[in-house]
C-alpha cells in the first residue's frame, strides 16, 4: 500500500472523502484481465447506487460490506458474519447479536455496536429513503420513526462495545434467517456526519466504500470497472486471489461476448442471465461451464404505478393479463422455458389451490377494459432493462397482444439507474420487470406491503396482517395459510400483471474455481440479498 493511501486511511469521515476524490484516478485495471490472481466478474450499468437503494447491486456487498449474517449459497440457513453469534431469550422477540472480535473496517477503525445501531436506523430512516426499510417493520418503534414520531429506532440498543440487543414488535422465531439478511452495516464514523437526505450523493459510493469484508475498493471508473485489493486482515482468511474486477456492461450480449472470449470469468445475473437462445452457442465455448436450467425462483410481470388513476381499477390490470398469450409466448419467443405464474409465490406450497389461471381470452380482455370505461386512445408509457434479444422480443409481443384489445404501450428501454429516477419523480407508468421471491415468500412482503416504496401506492391492510402471521411461526404448515391467502389476493387484484416464472440460465469461466461449483448447488438462483458465497476461497487455476 502506498505511504498515500496509508494516510488516507488513517483520516476519518470528510477528510477521507475530500482526500480520495482529489486523487487523480489511474488504471491498473488495464492489465488486470490478463492478471495471474485477478477474478473478472461481470457488472450492469446503473447498479452503483449501494445497497439501501439498488437490488441489481448486492454481489458488491458480499467483497466489500457485508452483515451481521448472510444467507447461504445453498439457502440453508445463514452464515454468521460480523456477529459471531445470536440468542432469543423469549422465543423471538428479542435477539442478541454478539459481535465477532477484532474485526476492523478496511481503513484500520474498529467495527463496535455503534457501526450496527448506526446501520439499522439509516435503513429505516425516511429521508434516507431506502428500499429495503420494509426488512425491519417488525423492529420496535419502526413506525414512530418512519411517521417522524421519533428520530431512531427505539428497538435497536447497544448494550456494550460487541452486543447489540434488538427488540419485535412480537414473536418472530425466522427473523435472522428471512429478515435482517437484507441488512448490510455501514461505517458510522465515516457516513454518522452526512445529512440522511444526503447520504445517497455522498462519495463514499464510489470513492471511498469502506467495508469489512474479504476485499478493499480501491478504485473506480464510471461505466467501465470497479477495482477491489484483497484484504490480507480478513476476518474469515486471507483471500485466495489478489484483486477482483467488476467490469461494468451496459447489456447482456456484451457480457456474453466477453464470455465467450475469456476476459470476464464470472458473468452478472443482474437485468438477465444467458440468453436462451444463446445457451448451445455458450455450451460449446470449451472455456466455460454453463448452467442451463437454473431455477430463478423469479415472477416476471407487468408492474403498475397505482398514483395513475386510470390503472387502478382492477379490471383493467386483470384484462392485460387476459389479452396476453403467454402459453405462445413461453413455447415460441422464449423456447419453451419457465411457466405460467399467476400469484408472486413461486414455491407451490405458499399458493392458493384457487388461483384465477387467466387462460388467453382476448373476447374477455375487450369487456373489461369496456366495463371499467379504458381509453383506447391512451399511449402508455412502458418501461424495461433486459436488453438481450429474447427479452426484446417479449416485450415486442407484449405490445402487440395488448393493441389487440386497445391498450397501446409504447416501450423503453432503460438501464437501472434511469428506472430509479423515473421512479422517484413520478413518471414511471408500466414496466415489465421480474424480482426474486425463491427463498421464502415472506421476501414478498419488501414490494406487497403498505407503503412499500416498489408497491407504488397499493395498498391491503390484510396482506400487511397475513404476513406478519406468516412470520409469527416458524413450521411451514402453521405459515403456508397466510401466504395462499396472499397468493390469492395477489391473483385476484391482479397487483402486478402475473406472467411467467423464469429460469436464468449462467455461464463461469473454468479458469477459476468456486462460482460454477456454488452457483450450481443454489436452490434457486438468490436475488436482491448479499448471499454468502465463500468469495474469499475463490481462486485461479
Amino acid at each position: 500500500m502506498s505511504s498515500r493511501r496509508k494516510s488516507i486511511f488513517a483520516m476519518t469521515g470528510t477528510a477521507i472523502l475530500a482526500t480520495l476524490l482529489s486523487m487523480p484516478i489511474t488504471s491498473s485495471a488495464q492489465t488486470a484481465p490478463g492478471a495471474e490472481s485477478t477474478i473478472r466478474q461481470a457488472f450492469r450499468t446503473g447498479c452503483m447506487a449501494g445497497p439501501l437503494w439498488t437490488t441489481c447491486g448486492r454481489r458488491l456487498d458480499e467483497t466489500v460490506l457485508q452483515g451481521l449474517a448472510h444467507v447461504n449459497w445453498t439457502g440453508n440457513g445463514v452464515k454468521a458474519l460480523l456477529a459471531e453469534s445470536w440468542s432469543s431469550p423469549d422465543k423471538g422477540k428479542t435477539w442478541i447479536f454478539k459481535l465477532r472480535n477484532g474485526v476492523k473496517w478496511h481503513d484500520g477503525k474498529p467495527f463496535t455496536a455503534d457501526d450496527v445501531v448506526f446501520s439499522f436506523n439509516t435503513y429505516v430512516d425516511p429521508a434516507v429513503a431506502s428500499i429495503y426499510a420494509p426488512k425491519l417493520v417488525d423492529v420496535k418503534g419502526y413506525q414512530d420513526f418512519r411517521d417522524g414520531k421519533a428520530t431512531s429506532l427505539a428497538g435497536v440498543t447497544k448494550v456494550d462495545a460487541s452486543t447489540v440487543k434488538i427488540e419485535l414488535v412480537d414473536v418472530r422465531p425466522l427473523w435472522v434467517e428471512l429478515q435482517q439478511i437484507s441488512i448490510s452495516m455501514l461505517p458510522k464514523h465515516l457516513l454518522g456526519s452526512i445529512k440522511p437526505s444526503e447520504l445517497q450523493q455522498s462519495p463514499y459510493w464510489t470513492q471511498a466504500r469502506v467495508g469489512t469484508g474479504p476485499f478493499k475498493w480501491t478504485k473506480y471508473v464510471p461505466d467501465q470497472f470497479i477495482e477491489l485489493a484483497r484484504n490480507d486482515d480478513y476476518f474469515l482468511g486471507k483471500p485466495k486471489a489478489e484483486r477482483m474486477i467488476y467490469r461494468i456492461f451496459a447489456d447482456i450480449p456484451s457480457i456474453m461476448n466477453a464470455l465467450s472470449t475469456g476476459e470476464i470469468d464470472v458473468m452478472s445475473y443482474e437485468g438477465g442471465g444467458v440468453p436462451v437462445s444463446d445457451i448451445e452457442r455458450m455450451q460449446k465455448v470449451p472455456t466455460l461451464t454453463v448452467l442451463p436450467n437454473l431455477d430463478a425462483g423469479l415472477p416476471t410481470y407487468l408492474q403498475f404505478n397505482f398514483n395513475h388513476t386510470h390503472l387502478k381499477d382492477a379490471r383493467i390490470r386483470q384484462a392485460m393479463v387476459y389479452a396476453i398469450d403467454r402459453d405462445k409466448i413461453i413455447a415460441s419467443v422464449k423456447k419453451g422455458t419457465g411457466k405460467i405464474s399467476n400469484t408472486m409465490f413461486p414455491a407451490a406450497w405458499a399458493q392458493s389451490p384457487s388461483l384465477n389461471p387467466y387462460k388467453y381470452d382476448p373476447a374477455k380482455a375487450k369487456q373489461l377494459l369496456k366495463d371499467a370505461g379504458w381509453d383506447a386512445s391512451r399511449k402508455v408509457d412502458f418501461i424495461y432493462y433486459y436488453a438481450d434479444q429474447v427479452n426484446k422480443d417479449t416485450v415486442t409481443a407484449i405490445q402487440a397482444y395488448l393493441a389487440a384489445v386497445g391498450v397501446n404501450i409504447v416501450p423503453r428501454l432503460l438501464n437501472p439507474a434511469e428506472i430509479q429516477v423515473a421512479y422517484k419523480d413520478g413518471t414511471f407508468e408500466m414496466g415489465y420487470f421480474a424480482n426474486g421471491q425463491g427463498l421464502d415468500p415472506s421476501l414478498g412482503a419488501l414490494t406487497t406491503t403498505c407503503g412499500a416504496q416498489l408497491a407504488f401506492t397499493w395498498c391491503n391492510k390484510r396482506v400487511d396482517e397475513l404476513y406478519n402471521a406468516g412470520l409469527s411461526e416458524s413450521a411451514r404448515e402453521k405459515r403456508a395459510p397466510s401466504y395462499q391467502e396472499i397468493s390469492k389476493i395477489l391473483n385476484e387484484e391482479m397487483f402486478r400483471g402475473w406472467l411467467w416464472y423464469e429460469v436464468r440460465p449462467m455461464a463461469f469461466s473454468k479458469r477459476v474455481v468456486g462460482p460454477a461449483e456454488h452457483y450450481s448447488q443454489m436452490p434457486n438462483l438468490i436475488f436482491d440479498l448479499p448471499v454468502y458465497n465463500e468469495v474469499e476461497k475463490w481462486e485461479v487455476k
